[in-house]
């Protein structure tokens, strides 16, 4: 059978429209400012604040990408030349560019079997067996990790902790010593076009981050420390603020998506499981605990080890029915040609990053976007189930 259009892509990014958009592109017009900290990204921070991190003691810089975010963070950590960044192997590649971008290294790890996750205790497990001079965690897929422990991991190793939210803008807490970095991609669920937000309780190493961004320059207009140019303009704030008017009725949208495939997928829970924000620490560590209380940004379901199933498989059959889905993180980094070479530190009595490859074979990302109707998911789910469900295309792979 040929592969059919797609007919329900993996994504469609829910951007203001040009109507929505135009009062805010008329304000740029009036102000005759255009980037350089102008009126709207000013404007957008405090937003951006007062939204996704009310209640915390926050500090915010927004930047141009999710990426520069993630540099400019681990620049302000000072770090020396070649120093060893800890980062799980189950992520996206920014993760790893931006240490490299930075001049450090990379170090690879495997992640938490149940959350999927790089855990303070397997940070722990890695200094031990290697030196170690900062860690970032990863919030794969969007899953907030616990703001509280990595303070506490912090204070105890001396280690500074640079957290790669990028999906997770409105649910990943900042936490007291934690540097965290934050993604305003068109596909994230608070999406811009391109950008990116770093934020910090320590004030000061925000403003340091914010000369940076602007060539590294002070005041006066001279050069006061390394820089580059990585600054948001107005029009992708003009996105932005427009994109914010909107949020309430989008996060309704997601709400409602979220329990109607968390309904239909239940029916199978012997064969699969999505990945869960409830099985959280306390709800004062993480912003979260209703659906549509924080911005899910994927629908990742893996497969249960008693299945014979091959996830590339898997996704060629759903293709063939018309949907689209993503083999998330797969390969994992440490599988890269560019990244082969770069060091490995395994969990105690393993020689390889198990968990990452283990996730690699049975985690496929299902269509999450706000233009899925109902019926799509219905659809999608039990596409989803009869593939699995069929024995004799089980019995093919084993």
């Amino acid at each position: 059978m040929s592969v059919q259009a797609i007919q329900l892509p993996y994504l469609i990014p829910d951007m203001p429209s040009a109507e929505e958009t135009l009062p805010f592109l008329r304000e740029i017009d009036s102000n005759r400012w255009y980037t350089n900290f102008g009126p709207l990204v000013l404007r957008l921070n405090e937003q951006v604040r007062a939204q996704h991190f009310a209640g915390q003691d926050a500090h915010t810089l927004l930047c141009s990408t999710g990426t520069a975010a993630l540099e400019l963070g681990l620049a302000c950590l000072g770090l020396k030349p070649g120093a060893r960044v800890l980062v799980p192997a189950f992520t996206f590649p920014a993760s790893a560019n931006a240490i490299e971008n930075c001049g450090f290294e990379p170090v690879f790890c495997d992640v938490d079997e149940q959350s999927w996750v790089l855990t303070p205790e397997i940070a722990f497990e890695a200094l031990q067996r290697t030196r170690i001079d900062a860690v970032m965690p990863v919030a794969a897929l969007g899953r907030p990790l616990p703001a509280s422990q990595w303070d506490r991991f912090s204070e105890q190793t001396g280690l500074p902790v640079l957290i790669d939210a990028a999906p997770a803008l409105g649910s990943q807490r900042v936490g007291k010593r934690l540097v965290v970095a934050y993604s305003m991609h068109a596909t994230k669920a608070f999406g811009i076009g391109e950008g990116g937000v770093l934020a910090s309780a320590n004030a000061d190493l925000i403003a340091r981050a914010r000369q940076m961004c602007n060539f590294g320059m002070n005041g006066v207009g001279q050069v006061g420390s390394k820089g580059t140019n990585c600054k948001l303009s107005e029009y992708h704030a003009a996105v932005g603020l427009a994109q914010m008017v909107r949020w309430p009725a989008r996060q309704l949208k997601r709400a409602r998506i979220e329990t109607a495939y968390q309904a239909h997928m239940q029916l199978h829970a012997d064969l699969w499981a999505m990945q869960s924000f409830v099985d959280q620490p306390p709800e004062s560590d993480v912003l979260m605990s209703l659906p549509g209380s924080r911005p899910r940004s994927t629908m990742p379901v893996r497969f249960s080890k008693h299945l014979s199933v091959n996830v590339q498989a898997v996704q060629h059959q759903l293709a063939e029915r018309g949907i689209g889905t993503r083999l998330w993180y797969n390969p994992g980094l440490h599988r890269h040609p560019h990244f082969a070479a770069c060091r490995q530190v395994h969990r105690p009595g393993l020689n390889s990053l198990a968990t990452v490859d283990s996730l690699n074979q049975r985690l496929i990302g299902l269509p999450f976007h706000n233009f899925l109707t109902l019926d799509d998911i219905a659809y999608i789910v039990s596409s989803l189930w009869q593939i699995v469900d069929n024995t004799e295309y089980s019995a093919s792979l084993s």
